[in-house]
């Protein structure tokens, strides 16, 4: 049986051109087939993890600014997050008129309040759990005035204030953040991102949840 005749093809274009012009330039030892193709393959891996390590990174700090940063008109997660934080802080003040500073619901508040105070701005679920917790006992403790008869105009505009705020970060956190978060988050996970990540320190960002 005759076997068909083979069909030869060449690979061009300008990727084999490039290839090329670097084998031109290897020293003479180099310039043998296995060590010259070792040698690109090496110069690939490190443009690879070079050029993405660098794009990860500069990923990472665009999610991560999305949840410290502020625009021009002082809006953002992080002043909501403190300007909820003050109204806490001025509620406490008012309930403890009322209640007096020792009594127990205060006194959860304003723990509250320390623990969200000592969290790290940089740790979104950190920051959540303490936000979370503190939502919890300003309420109780707003529940207590109210039962107590002890509610003022000033009293209840600071409780709105606290709640408005919540609505505005768990809105953003939603809409702008998490999302984010999360397609980088997709990225960064898959392969060879998440080598590339390790090695440039660009893991994994936290959600706000």
């Amino acid at each position: 049986m005759q076997l068909e005749q083979q069909q030869t093809f060449r690979i061009e274009g300008p990727q084999l051109e490039v290839l090329g012009e670097v084998e031109t330039r290897l020293p003479a030892p180099m310039k043998k087939r296995p060590t010259a193709v070792l040698a690109l393959v090496l110069a690939a891996v490190v443009a690879i993890f070079g050029v993405g390590g660098a794009k990860l990174k500069g990923e990472r700090g665009r999610v991560q600014a999305l949840y410290t940063a502020t625009n021009a008109h002082g809006q953002g997660m992080a002043n909501d997050l403190a300007l909820r934080a003050d109204a806490a802080a001025n509620l406490i003040r008012l309930c403890s008129q009322v209640l007096g500073e020792d009594d127990p619901a205060v006194q959860a508040a304003q723990q509250a309040l320390d623990a969200w105070n000592a969290t790290d701005s940089g740790s979104p679920a950190d920051q959540f759990a303490a936000n979370t917790a503190l939502g919890g006992a300003v309420t109780a403790m707003y529940q207590q005035t109210d039962a107590a008869h002890g509610l003022t105009e000033a009293i209840e505009g600071q409780y709105t204030e606290f709640l408005s705020r919540q609505d505005i970060i768990l809105r953003t956190a939603a809409n702008e953040y998490n999302p984010a978060a999360r397609e980088y988050n997709s990225t960064v996970s898959g392969f060879p991102a998440n080598l590339i990540g390790a090695l440039w320190g660009a893991g994994e960002v936290e959600l706000f949840q």
